[in-house]
């Protein structure tokens, strides 16, 4: 009896002590580095479960990687952490690094954002993510043993975030997801995955899952990169998007997933570009089952409304309206989760102008906003639009103009500018080939410039070539790169074979050159504009240096212009830019024109086009033949920006600099 005791006995305390080791250790760190001092040592080794508050830096993390089965070098400890509750946990800079990848070591980001490689080759099976999470940063959970996670809302995932996890069978997304980034789940074992609301899905976001079957986005999306975006899915068979989709990008979508068989679009869908499908012996075709209103490539998704819009397109109208709530779920912080197409910005301004010309006066602001969220600018078209007449007396519509103005008044938005300000370091300087270079002696030659240029003074022989060249190629702004040498003589010739024009780049390349080789300094310059991610549209023109006049002049053979002061002086880019800054009197040439079509004016194309295109400038820093190749540039750019305005390599907002005189 007494032996059957001590067993009994025994035996609660063996389940006691179970049940103690079963309870997950609670740990709240209220100041960031405290980690191993909360835990301990003799815990360190031991715990297999735990509940984590509070916020943590690079030392919390280097000790939890360790509690978690492995070292800051990524080798093994003998930890046996294996699930993790980090809802109340928020991150902090500071502290050591954590872990050592490919040399680098890693250290903490933002409080909301689950380090990179945070738990890379931990075996855990089970972390809870932090609720205020909105970013899974690189690799931060890959080479793990994790079986199922659930993302919180509105997550960021970034690349890699779960690679090779290979028993990771299920993701549960959140109803909204920002993006989800390239190999996120790469070599998972997950068979479905099935999102809802969706910003953004980038190139080979499905790449290499072999286990997945099927891939349903039952919300909106936003955008979805179209470079081997599903790639490497031996089992996929079906892809499917439920609702309404703003954009897809190309070339090639679909890229060796053997058995997947189709791709539906279920709803509207704004525009298409998804090229062929490669190594998809059984996909039968893209399917579209309501409108899309603009497809780049027909053959593979055919638009059901081609080319029809306003009253006389119920079906557009409807898929417009089905639209218009998606594009409100697309706006954050008062902006659109991602740069549109500039035919998607001035659709929502022409439905502006429709539903205001049929007095619906509510739907037509609400569409003018989102036009104005999407990026649109031009603010003396909306001002002075007859369309809009009917919203004139209301404030919703003025605070919207005023918006506009902001960045669509381009005296006003380079008055607003920040100011130059002089380089404390040294910088290179410009140079200018000799005219003695081999190549532009056959440039010389051959175009035999001296009969073109004339024997007037510096100034008139800058004006004949610029003429000549006007002539003899025009402008084609919307003309595809041409397929030679980026040099005046291939150049020339390719457009005397084709019967082509050039954009403006190649025109001022060409000038560049013939200015070099008739002995005259010069440089050519991408004139861009402050909006520069919604406005795509830059131009470039010459300048020329005057040894009359001992300073640069504007030269350009798109529209042979150059711009003057009151008394006939003419100026460089930069005192136009100042001119217009202080609205002092510029003169445009009586002859400038596009192609002899079209007279320009200095109220257009000095204070309207190129008042948009001299918010910020940049130049090579050598001038020379052949400047640009086809692999691009052959020196080193410069960019003369406002003070704060760009940053990082070649940035200058030294003025005095960037004009300085040839030496």
């Amino acid at each position: 009896m007494l032996m059957k005791r001590k067993i009994i006995v025994l035996f609660f305390a063996l389940v006691a002590g179970v049940g103690l080791q079963a309870r997950p250790l609670k740990v709240r760190v209220k100041k960031p580095g405290s980690l191993a001092a909360l835990v301990g040592e003799k815990k360190k080794y031991t715990t297999r479960e735990m509940v984590l508050e509070g916020t943590l830096n690079g030392d919390d993390l280097r000790f939890l990687r360790e509690m978690a089965g492995s070292d800051i070098n990524q080798q093994s400890t003998p930890g046996q952490l294996r699930t993790i509750d980090l809802r109340k946990v928020t991150f902090a800079q500071g502290g050591g690094a954590y872990v050592d990848k490919e040399g680098l070591h890693r250290v903490t980001g933002g409080a909301h954002t689950l380090p990179q490689f945070l738990f890379r080759n931990c075996p855990v099976v089970h972390v809870d993510l932090p609720v205020r999470l909105d970013t899974i940063a690189t690799g931060a959970l890959e080479h793990t043993k994790l079986r199922r996670i659930v993302l919180p809302d509105s997550v960021f995932v970034m690349p890699y975030a779960f690679y090779e996890d290979t028993e990771l069978e299920e993701v549960v997304f959140p109803q909204h997801v920002r993006g989800v980034a390239f190999y996120a789940l790469g070599h998972t074992a997950v068979r479905q995955v099935v999102m809802h609301d969706v910003d953004y899905i980038s190139a080979q976001a499905f790449a290499e899952m072999p286990a997945v079957e099927s891939i349903e986005v039952k919300g909106y999306l936003g955008h979805i990169d179209g470079w081997q975006t599903f790639y490497a899915c031996p089992r996929l068979k079906s892809v499917d998007f439920c609702g309404v989709v703003l954009s897809t990008g190309g070339p090639r979508l679909l890229d060796n997933c053997p058995v997947l068989e189709r791709v539906t679009f279920h709803d509207v869908v704004f525009v298409t570009n998804v090229g062929q499908a490669e190594q998809c012996p059984a996909f039968r075709g893209y399917e579209a089952k309501a409108t899309v209103l603009y497809s780049n490539e027909p053959d593979v998704i055919r638009p059901l409304v081609i080319g029809k819009r306003g009253e006389d397109s119920p079906a557009y109208r409807a898929a417009l309206g089905r639209m218009l709530p998606v594009l409100k779920k697309s706006i954050r912080n008062g902006k659109m989760v991602h740069p549109f197409p500039g035919y998607f910005i001035y659709e929502n301004y022409d439905e502006a102008c429709r539903q205001a010309l049929e007095g619906h006066r509510e739907q037509a602001l609400e569409w003018l906003d989102m036009a104005v969220v999407a990026g649109w600018y031009n603010y003396s078209h909306m001002r002075d639009d007859k369309d809009l007449e009917s919203l004139h007396g209301d404030a919703r519509f003025q605070a919207l103009l005023e918006r506009v103005r902001e960045v669509g008044d381009f005296r006003l938005v380079l008055e607003k500018s920040a100011p130059y300000a002089a380089n404390a370091e040294e910088w290179p300087a410009f140079t200018y080939q000799e005219p003695t270079d081999s190549n532009l002696v056959r440039v010389r030659e051959y175009f035999n410039l001296d009969s073109i240029a004339g024997s007037g003074d510096d100034i008139s022989r800058m004006k004949n070539i610029m003429y000549w060249l006007h002539d003899a190629i025009p402008h084609n702004g919307s003309s595809s790169w041409p397929d030679c040498d980026f040099n005046a003589i291939d150049l020339y010739e390719l457009c005397r074979r084709e019967g082509r024009g050039l954009n403006c780049r190649f025109l001022a390349m060409v000038l560049n050159e013939l200015y070099l080789a008739a002995g005259i300094p010069s440089r050519f310059l991408t004139c861009m504009p402050m909006n520069y991610r919604v406005d795509t549209e830059c131009h470039v023109i010459n300048m020329a240096w005057s040894r009359s006049l001992n300073k640069w002049v504007w030269m350009d053979p798109s529209f042979a212009a150059f711009v003057s002061d009151e008394n006939g002086l003419l100026l460089h880019p930069g005192e136009v830019r100042e001119r217009l800054r202080r609205n002092q009197p510029l003169v445009l040439n009586e002859d400038a024109n596009w192609n002899h079509k079209t007279p320009q004016t200095v109220d257009y194309y000095v204070k309207e086009y190129m008042a948009k295109n001299l918010y910020w400038l940049q130049a090579h820093l050598r001038s020379e033949y052949q400047t640009e190749g086809k692999r691009g540039a052959n020196s080193r750019m410069i960019m003369l920006v406002p003070k704060g305005f760009l940053s990082g390599g070649g940035v200058t907002t030294d003025d005095a600099y960037f004009w300085q005189a040839p030496r």
